[in-house]
Order: structure tokens, then C-alpha cells, then sequence
């Protein structure tokens, strides 16, 4: 097996001139979700979903970093970023064998190692914002806020219509206590797409925040999470159902929040102690 995908090693060399000349051949093009379609589509496209970047086609280097990103999304990081370093040795310039790699370390909770893989995508792509969001990230995770900020707002020139860099933005003001100044970029997300999920997580966690309950609850009733979402919904719906004495919703959205074990929102919050919250809001709904 590992000479398979040797042998497809040697041809993904190949392909990365095709890669790096994208510009010019048009055989790699970029789609995303937070952005237009590009003019001209080229023969293979790279799209972001759930943070990990994905390959159309089947040339070799797309389908092993395809391999990889299946596996990342099954929360198998570690055997996948095993494929992405090997890919890396023969293509060190494919940008989706970077930048995984970096979304693989920074889940393996190796942030050096992550920012390291970010800073060389950067060099590779410096126009696709969402890397500076996720060096923005691992710089919040450092204690390095005004770094953070930093590249949350480079992201942000480099693309304005990304919504949830409004919401890293206003999420640093929030951890800070600022709380008018999150909430303004909170509420620039609501203005530019209505109902935008994130945003309304935002003012909702204001709300948490002042101890505004029930105020927080009405919010989170209006989120559609039929799209892509911050999980970190389920957490703020359950502790406020938890303290309105909600014990029965408390105990569904914790249920619901430790079904994405694998989200990263656990990077920074103890899955036991999520657990030990649903065992005590079960208890008081047997009382």
C-alpha cells in the first residue's frame, strides 16, 4: 500500500508545477462557500468544508490529500497527517498537503508545529484568508491576543465577506470583557447576512455573560443549525437551560455537544467535565 502511494508520490511532483502555476494554466482554481465562483474554472478546484481543504479530479496529489481529509474528518488526525507529510516530501509546495497539515497538528494540539505548517501556507497562498485565521487561532491559544487580532484583520482585508472573522474578532473583545466592541462585530455579521448563526451565538453569549438567562435562550431558540455552526451552541443553550432549571434541554444539548467529540471546541474545554454537567442535570431532572 505504501508503495502505491509512493509511486503516486512521484507523480504528485508533477502536479505541483501545474499547483504553482495555477495562476497562469488554470488547472487548479479556488471555490469556497465565503466566496464567488472564479471567472475562469480551471481543471481541478480546492474548497474548504469544515476548516480542511479538499481536492476535486483525480490526480494523484488531490487523492491522497483527499484520503487524508477523510480521515481528518473522522477526527483520525495523526494518520492523517502521516499521509500529508509523506505528500509533503515529494510536494512540499501543494498547498492543501500544507495547510492540512497544520489543521492536523493544530488538533493534535502541536501549536508550534501548526503555525510553523500556517506561516509556510501563507508564503504559498498569501491571498486565501482563511489561514490568517487559522494562525489568528493558535496565536489566541498562545495568550498572544494582539497577534491574534493581527491576522484576524489580514483576513479580514483579504476577504471582507468572511463572516466568522468578525465573529474571532468579536469573540477576542468578548474573552477580554469588552463587551460593546463584540458586540458591534457580532451584530456586523447579523447586518451582513441576516440571521447569520454565528452572530446570534454571539449576542447570546453577551447575554450569558450579564447572567441574562432567559434573554440567551430566546436567541439560541432562533439559530438554524441546519448549516454549518459554532458548536459551542450547545454548551451556551445547555448552561442556560441549567440555569433556568431547564434540566430536561440542558440535558439534551449537552447530549448533542459530546456527539462532535471531535470539534474544537474540546481543544479547549474538558470533555469530562461536559460529561460530569450532563450526569447532574440528569439527576435533577429525576428529582
Amino acid at each position: 500500500m505504501r508503495t502505491g502511494f509512493l509511486h503516486k508520490s512521484l507523480l504528485a511532483s508533477m502536479i505541483l508545477f501545474v499547483f504553482i502555476t495555477a495562476v497562469q494554466s488554470s488547472e487548479y482554481s479556488w471555490f469556497d462557500k465565503a466566496n464567488t465562483q472564479p471567472d475562469e474554472i480551471g481543471k481541478y478546484q480546492i474548497y474548504s468544508m469544515n476548516d480542511i481543504l479538499f481536492c476535486t479530479g483525480d490526480d494523484p496529489a488531490g487523492a491522497a490529500n483527499n484520503k487524508a481529509a477523510e480521515l481528518m474528518m473522522s477526527g483520525q488526525f495523526s494518520d492523517a497527517l502521516a499521509i500529508l507529510e509523506n505528500g509533503l516530501t515529494e510536494a512540499p509546495l501543494f498547498l492543501p498537503f500544507r495547510y492540512n497539515a497544520g489543521i492536523c497538528t493544530l488538533y493534535m494540539n502541536k501549536l508550534q508545529a501548526a503555525l510553523i505548517h500556517f506561516r509556510k501556507a501563507q508564503q504559498l497562498a498569501p491571498e486565501y484568508w482563511k489561514i490568517y485565521l487559522q494562525t489568528g487561532y493558535i496565536y489566541g491559544r498562545l495568550n498572544r491576543e494582539s497577534d491574534a487580532l493581527e491576522q484576524f484583520r489580514i483576513g479580514l482585508k483579504k476577504n471582507p465577506r468572511e463572516l466568522n472573522t468578525y465573529i474571532l474578532i468579536g469573540d477576542i473583545y468578548f474573552l477580554r470583557n469588552q463587551l460593546r466592541t463584540a458586540k458591534k462585530y457580532y451584530e456586523t455579521t447579523i447586518t451582513l447576512q441576516n440571521l447569520f448563526p454565528n452572530g446570534i451565538l454571539g449576542l447570546a453569549k453577551i447575554h450569558f455573560k450579564n447572567e441574562e438567562y432567559i434573554k440567551a435562550m430566546v436567541l439560541l431558540k432562533s439559530i438554524n443549525t441546519s448549516a454549518e455552526y459554532d458548536k459551542s451552541y450547545h454548551y451556551y443553550f445547555a448552561e442556560s437551560a441549567f440555569k433556568t432549571g431547564d434540566y430536561k434541554t440542558a440535558v439534551e444539548q449537552y447530549e448533542t455537544l459530546l456527539k462532535f467529540k471531535h470539534d474544537r471546541f474540546f481543544l479547549v474545554n474538558s470533555m469530562f467535565l461536559i460529561k460530569h454537567k450532563l450526569e447532574l442535570s440528569k439527576r435533577f431532572t429525576e428529582r
